[in-house]
């Protein structure tokens, strides 16, 4: 019998899509013969599945209590609509800088992997936890596009505004509205 490496990775967390309601949890299972991997493998995928637990360690650091009260954002005088839009690109975008050094070290790893790895099981596993771990940066490009298109007036009060310069919780901000 050969031996066989077994790799199992919890990886949850929230999803920043429009809120933090619904939560993901992805339990890849991958099993290869250790022989088979040469030793830069070995290597470039422990360093990978570090850098998901570093990456995963560093979104709990990021989040964040506090909530923006109605009377902040009243003061921007803007409509329900981009008020959604306007919590939504500022959240995303100080989650995104806050996780920046452990996913810009995630995503060289994912590459690098995805470059040397040659078995399937293994690709398909790399391939997964990029897509899980990077849905906040291409929810960040769609509601980049939405903020972008609102009315110059409304995305230079949001800018000015301190309180959304700051990581806040958007579930909790976003209850006070419903």
């Amino acid at each position: 019998m050969k031996p066989l490496l077994l790799v199992l990775i919890l990886f949850a967390f929230a999803p920043q899509t429009n809120a933090e309601t619904m939560s993901v949890n992805l339990t890849p299972t991958i099993e290869y013969p250790v022989e088979q991997l040469e030793p830069v493998q070995k290597t470039l995928f422990s360093e990978l599945l570090n850098s998901v637990t570093q990456l995963g360690d560093r979104k709990a650091a990021c989040e964040n209590a506090r909530v923006i009260t109605p009377k902040q954002l009243h003061s921007l005088n803007i409509t329900p609509q981009q008020r959604g839009i306007v919590l939504s690109y500022f959240y995303i975008h100080q989650k995104r800088e806050c996780e920046a050094e452990e996913y810009g070290e995630f995503a060289r790893l994912v590459a690098a992997n995805l470059a040397v790895q040659k078995q399937s099981g293994v690709l398909r596993f790399v391939n997964a936890l990029n897509t899980v771990s990077s849905s906040v940066y291409f929810d960040y490009v769609e509601t980049e596009l939405e903020f972008n298109q609102l009315p110059e007036s409304v995305r230079n009060k949001t800018y000015q505004a301190e309180f959304l310069q700051h990581p806040f919780s958007l579930m909790h901000t976003l209850e006070q509205f419903e």
